[in-house]
């Protein structure tokens, strides 16, 4: 009896590939790059933040155009091409940047403060010594560690030198140390001389929110992290970033894109200036786990 054996057969890998998949992919990465570098930089002083958001819809059109060509290109057999050390670098520090972008707009203003803030700065607000008029009030003495130096708070009138001319304003409780102001010092305040309005603020103690994370005090809190994280997804996805990761798989790319629309929705009412019934800061902060979220889905499904 003649045993017929079937010859096995090797399934060859297939991917697909285009111009389009390379045009819509590279598109969507160097958009969203975009919208992260404006929000660390503060292109938007205040909500409705256009240009990160017109940026972030830019993403979203260039990621759906992506999954249509991928599936639109046509097949090729074998493996897919190896990484670019270009895709690379731009993952591995798009990831913790974003996250970073998402952290900070945890912070972002309000419409209210932001437009207050654009006014008083066109106004020139910022801290300038001005002279007591009169005291409002008796100084009272405060009270302070056995330590710590002797300080008072007095009710001042203070003389403020506006451009439509001097106004004396009353400011409550100013602080001075070791001893009672008096009639004719002068004393530093926050204040806009060029604000013609009567209620024009005028603080102890008034700076201003800024925006962005370059150039402020969140850049010294955020850095570390960012590098060390930055450099360890650097070497990682040099050393072992799988080859499919970057062409198209249903199972693979539809859950993380989900992750990062979900992040993006998250963001949206700080974005534009909603209340959202006090959500708005809290759903931001939440938003910071969706870029590595995204990440670990595809690094996990794709072996």
């Amino acid at each position: 009896m003649v045993r017929l054996e079937k010859a096995s057969t090797r399934v060859r890998p297939v991917y697909r590939r285009s111009a389009w998949t390379t045009l819509t992919g590279w598109g969507m990465l160097l958009s969203a790059a975009g919208a992260v570098g404006c929000v660390l930089w503060g292109v938007g002083p205040y909500p409705p933040l256009v240009t990160e958001t017109g940026l972030a819809a830019l993403t979203v059109v260039f990621a759906v155009a992506w999954i249509a060509a991928s599936l639109r290109a046509p097949q090729h057999t074998g493996l897919p091409p190896d990484k670019g050390r270009a895709l690379v670098w731009l993952v591995a520090w798009l990831v913790p940047l974003a996250t970073m972008a998402c952290f900070n707009l945890g912070f972002m203003v309000s419409p209210e403060y932001g437009r207050e803030t654009e006014r008083l700065e066109a106004a020139r607000y910022g801290q300038y010594s001005v002279t007591v008029a009169r005291l409002a009030g008796g100084p009272i003495r405060g009270h302070n560690a056995s330590d710590e130096p002797v300080y008072f708070e007095t009710d001042l009138v203070l003389r403020i030198p506006y451009d439509s001319g001097p106004r004396e304003v009353t400011v409550p409780k100013m602080y001075t140390r070791y001893e009672p102001p008096k009639a004719g010092t002068r004393i530093d305040v926050y204040c806009a001389p060029g604000d013609p309005r009567p209620d024009s603020p005028v603080l102890e103690d008034g700076r201003r929110w800024g925006t962005g994370v370059i150039g402020s005090r969140m850049l010294i809190i955020t850095l570390f992290p960012v590098i060390f994280a930055g450099a360890i997804l650097t070497g990682t996805l040099s050393y072992e970033m799988p080859r499919g990761a970057r062409r198209f798989t249903p199972p693979v790319h539809l859950p993380a894109l989900g992750i990062l629309l979900l992040g993006l929705l998250l963001l949206l009412p700080t974005a534009l200036g909603w209340e959202a019934g006090g959500l708005a800061r809290p759903a931001a902060f939440l938003s910071c786990v969706t870029p590595g979220a995204a990440l670990a889905w595809i690094w996990r499904s794709s072996f």
